[in-house]
C-alpha cells in the first residue's frame, strides 16, 4: 500500500484531552500536509494552565486555515468532560464527513463511534494513552470508566495501545474476544530525535534531570530526600526539575526544609518542547523515579519522559515500575533500581561517577531514540490501520 497516496485522499479528525504536548500532538504534526483535511480538537484538563477547548483545521498543504477557541471553561472535571463531549459532537457535525476519527481516551473514542453510527465517520480509532484497572477511587466512577472503555474497545475499528500491557489488562477485565484482540495495535511513545546532540565535553557533568508532571506517583520527592546522601560522594551534584504540577509547592518546601537550594533548580512548566529538550540535552543523565504503588498508572503504559530522555541521548535511571525498565537495561542505555531512597541514591552515585559508562550509555541512548522515531511509528501504525 502506498501510504502517502492513501493519506492524501483522507479527511482526518483527532480529538484529545491535554495538559501538555504528547502523542496526539505528535500525530497531528506527522499528519499535517499528508492528508486532504486535518482537524485537531483539544480539550484541556481543568488543572491545565490553558483551559479553553480549541479546534485547528489544516488544509492539504499543512497550513492552518482556521482556529476556533471556545471562550468558556468549566472548573469541575466531571462537568467539563460533558462539555467537551458536546463540543466535540458539535464541531465534528460542522466539519462534515470524516474518513478517520482518532479519539484519544475512551470518552473521545465514544464520540467518534456515535458519529460513525449516524454516518458522519467512516472509521474510528481508539487511541489509548493510559489504561488503569483502578483509575478512580470512587467505585461508581471507576465502573463508568471501564464501561466506556469496553464500549469503545468493542465498537472502534482499531485500538492503538501505548503498551502491550493494556491488551493484557483488558483481557483480564473480560475483553478477550478474538475480534477485539486482533484489532489492537501497539503504538509506543516516539521521539523527535535531536539532530545536534550536545558533545560530552560540554554537558553539565553532574547534573541530573527530571522532566514531567509533578505528582506524588512520579517520585521526585524520593530523589530530593536522597540528595543529602548523594552529595557526600558527589559534592557538585545538581538536580534539574523541569515541569509543574500539584506537588510543586510541596517539593519546593521540602528543598527549603532540607537546606538543599544550592543543589536543586525548579524550571516550572515549559510549553515549548524544544526548550525542554535543550535543557535536558545539557545534563549528564536523567531519572524516572516512579513510585511502586498498585495504583500508579505508569505500570500500565509507556511513559513519555523515557522517550524524551532517549531523544537527546541521556543515560536513564529508572525505578522498576513501568515495563520499559527491562528494555532500558537490555539495551544498556541506563540502570534500573528499586523504589527506595537508598537504592536511588546508590544508583545516581554509581552512574555519575562512571564516565566510561556515561559515555557508552549516551551513545546507545541516541541510537535507541532514533529507532523510536515518530515518523517510523506512525507510518507503521497507519499502514496496519488502513490496510
Amino acid at each position: 500500500m502506498n501510504l502517502t497516496a492513501k493519506l492524501h485522499q483522507l479527511r482526518v479528525v483527532i480529538v484529545t484531552h491535554e495538559y501538555a504536548t504528547g502523542p496526539p500532538h505528535a500525530l497531528a504534526t506527522y499528519l499535517r500536509g499528508k492528508t486532504a483535511h486535518l482537524a485537531f480538537i483539544a480539550h484541556p484538563f481543568v488543572f491545565a494552565k490553558e483551559k479553553r477547548s480549541h479546534l485547528s483545521i489544516f488544509d492539504v498543504s499543512g497550513v492552518r486555515v482556521k482556529e476556533i477557541i471556545f471562550p468558556w471553561h468549566v472548573p469541575f472535571q466531571f462537568v467539563s468532560v460533558i462539555k467537551d463531549a458536546v463540543l466535540t459532537l458539535w464541531w465534528c457535525i460542522r466539519l462534515g464527513y470524516t474518513d478517520i476519527f482518532i479519539g484519544v481516551d475512551n470518552i473521545n473514542a465514544c464520540m467518534g463511534i456515535l458519529l460513525q453510527k449516524v454516518g458522519l465517520v467512516k472509521k474510528t480509532v481508539f487511541y489509548t494513552i493510559d489504561y488503569i484497572p483502578h483509575r478512580f477511587a470512587n467505585p461508581f466512577i471507576n465502573a463508568v470508566y471501564h464501561k466506556l472503555d469496553a464500549f469503545a474497545a468493542k465498537n472502534a475499528d482499531t485500538l492503538w495501545n501505548l503498551s502491550s500491557i493494556m491488551e493484557l489488562e483488558r483481557s483480564r477485565k473480560g475483553l478477550n474476544d478474538p475480534e477485539i484482540r486482533k484489532k489492537q495495535i501497539v503504538v509506543p511513545v516516539g521521539t523527535d530525535a535531536i539532530t545536534n546532540p550536545v558533545p560530552f565535553s560540554k554537558i553539565k557533568r553532574y547534573h541530573l534531570a527530571h522532566m514531567g508532571h509533578l505528582t506524588k506517583k512520579q517520585g521526585v520527592q524520593s530523589v530530593i530526600e536522597a540528595i543529602p546522601l548523594i552529595v557526600t560522594k558527589l559534592p557538585h551534584f545538581h538536580f534539574d526539575i523541569i515541569g509543574g504540577g500539584p506537588m510543586e509547592s510541596e517539593l519546593l518546601d521540602m528543598v527549603q526544609k532540607l537546606h538543599l537550594q544550592k543543589y536543586v533548580t525548579f524550571y516550572g512548566f515549559i510549553k515549548n518542547h524544544d526548550e525542554v529538550e535543550a535543557l535536558l540535552a545539557k545534563c549528564a543523565a536523567a531519572i524516572a523515579p516512579y513510585v511502586d504503588s498498585p495504583d500508579n498508572f505508569v505500570r500500565y503504559t509507556d511513559p513519555g519522559k523515557v522517550k524524551a530522555y532517549l531523544a537527546v541521548g541521556l543515560p536513564i535511571i529508572i525505578t522498576k515500575v513501568p515495563d520499559v525498565w527491562k528494555e532500558i537495561v537490555k539495551r544498556r542505555v541506563g540502570i534500573a533500581v528499586s523504589d527506595n531512597m537508598h537504592k536511588i541514591a546508590e544508583g545516581i552515585i554509581k552512574l555519575l561517577l562512571d564516565e566510561k559508562k556515561l559515555r557508552s550509555f549516551r551513545d546507545r541512548s541516541l541510537k535507541l531514540g532514533r529507532e523510536y522515531s515518530w515518523n517510523l511509528i506512525f507510518a507503521k501504525s497507519l499502514r496496519q490501520t488502513l490496510h
